[in-house]
């Protein structure tokens, strides 16, 4: 094993703290430092509640901490599509168990659970004309498949590749997917909307 000192930066670097992590807290801490905020925000956006997602989100990386020594990737790829998997199981078990739904939804609604991000000011202005507790409440009468492709798709920024992995389909059905859901969603929010250049490029990241 190597005596330099770890790093959490690039993909190269993500490599050797995946392999590293299995036997060192620390290249498991710069792990957790990395994408904590990615499955957070991944959480949020099908939760909607911020406490409930830091709850689900905490039992998430117990979860890797549990299983990392048994986790047989060995790259910062391999890892996220595990983390997301893990992530993308214990939302949906919340969901069935707590039977909440429609709580979340109000809570939403309320309180408007949300971040606006850093993007670009056209970005911006698309994010303040849409009702988003509207757009939360369409996002939970999607199956739960298609929530999880859009959600991890749009907040989580999965490629395609790596959301097939998580929801056990080929990339080409996630396209699909994807794309059908967010005909759905536009034409719900905007009918006269038309894609700019492909259909992902309609629905604002946030």
């Amino acid at each position: 094993m190597s005596d330099e000192p770890l790093t959490s930066e690039g993909p190269a670097a993500d490599d050797e703290l995946v392999v590293r992590a299995r036997i060192d807290r620390a290249a498991l801490g710069l792990l957790y430092d990395r994408y904590y905020a990615h499955v957070a925000r991944y959480c949020l956006r099908r939760l909607f509640d911020r406490s409930i997602a830091e709850d689900v989100v905490s039992d998430v990386f117990l979860q890797v901490a549990s299983h990392i020594r048994e986790f047989p990737g060995r790259t910062g790829t391999d890892f996220r599509r595990w983390l997301f998997r893990i992530a993308t199981n214990a939302v949906n078990a919340h969901l069935r168990q707590s039977q909440r739904r429609h709580e979340l939804w109000e809570a939403a609604a309320r309180g408007r659970h949300w971040d606006r991000g850093s993007g670009s000011h056209s970005s911006q202005a698309v994010h303040e004309r849409l009702d988003w507790p509207a757009v939360y409440q369409a996002v939970l009468e999607l199956e739960e498949r298609d929530q999880t492709i859009v959600t991890l798709r749009f907040f989580a920024d999965l490629s395609h590749e790596e959301i097939a992995d998580v929801v056990n389909a080929t990339a080409g059905a996630v396209r699909t997917a994807l794309s059908r859901t967010l005909h759905r969603l536009r034409e719900k929010f905007n009918p006269s909307a038309r894609p700019q250049s492909r259909n992902e490029e309609a629905l604002p990241k946030g």
